[in-house]
């Protein structure tokens, strides 16, 4: 099911690409958005406790912004939390995800000039509640999709442009991760495309979206086994998440930044937010930043 776009930002639920703009959607409702000044949106978690808090990341700063998420406005309240990549101005940042024990990680990547991006510009951090930045791995290129294991003991992480998934095992206690391997080579598995965000299912196993690849893949993390690969009908795959109250649907989001006229009336629905219902499987329930304020 595609749900209809507010707009051409490309951005959707909680994944916005390349957009000013963040939106809540609501599975019996219709979107609601603010427009942030604070840079491009690269990621959005709700702050733990609260029904009118989110964490966001935009430009190379963390904010606080107080929105109920319910209706349209220009100017909630907005508190800069911290900066990253103080050293330099050109990256942004893109995605991130809270660890199990509700820490905030988030990388970033650099910023696009001519549909380009230089590779190994990014840091990959981590925050935790009282906002003590570490830098976890430096240099990345396109800091992107996260994920744990179920266990709490494993961290998947992708850098798209190493066209890997790659894992690390995790100390739920400290955050600390060591123990790097791949667990899935999209080019040795001839996979079109840059592996984008990431989510997990109940049963363990990672769905990736495919950017320029046109699909969401679903992979087993413990033999690398490609389980399933669903296709949409637009190329540029950026986010998966899990929701509805079961957690049984696969939200996909989309873009169309960088395309050109013809691709973009070749694939009209690029840049909305797809529904993937009938799965056979559930998400699990995200982690929200765990903030002492």
């Amino acid at each position: 099911m595609r749900i209809p776009r507010e707009s051409d930002t490309g951005a959707g639920k909680s994944f916005p690409f390349q957009s000013y703009r963040i939106h809540t959607h609501f599975c019996t409702s219709t979107l609601s958005g603010y427009i942030t000044e604070d840079g491009p949106v690269g990621v959005v978690i709700p702050v733990e406790g609260t029904t009118d808090k989110l964490v966001v990341g935009c430009g190379r700063d963390v904010v606080l912004v107080t929105w109920d998420g319910e209706n349209d406005t220009t100017s909630p309240p907005v508190k800069k939390l911290l900066s990253l990549d103080t050293d330099r101005t050109d990256t942004r940042i893109n995605d991130g995800k809270c660890d199990p024990a509700g820490r905030f990680w988030l990388g970033t990547m650099a910023l696009e000039v001519n549909d380009a991006i230089e590779p190994d510009r990014g840091t990959f951090y981590a925050v935790d509640q009282d906002l003590n930045l570490r830098k976890i791995i430096s240099p990345v290129s396109i800091s992107n999709g996260l994920a744990w294991s179920l266990q709490n003991d494993v961290m998947y992480y992708i850098d798209s442009m190493s066209y890997q998934i790659w894992a690390y095992d995790y100390n739920h206690k400290d955050g600390a991760i060591n123990n790097k391997r791949v667990i899935f080579d999209l080019k040795k598995n001839n996979i079109n495309g840059l592996p984008d965000g990431m989510t997990i299912d109940a049963d363990g196993n990672l769905w990736v979206a495919l950017f320029n690849g046109g699909a969401v893949i679903q992979i087993d993390p413990k033999n690398g086994k490609l389980l399933r690969k669903v296709e949409l009908p637009v190329d540029r795959i950026t986010s998966v998440a899990f929701g509805d109250p079961q957690f049984d649907t696969l939200y996909v989001t989309t873009a169309h930044v960088g395309m050109t006229a013809e691709e973009k009336k070749s694939k009209p629905n690029s840049g909305s937010l797809y529904a993937i219902k009938g799965l056979g499987v559930k998400g699990c329930p995200p982690t929200n930043f765990k903030y002492s304020y």
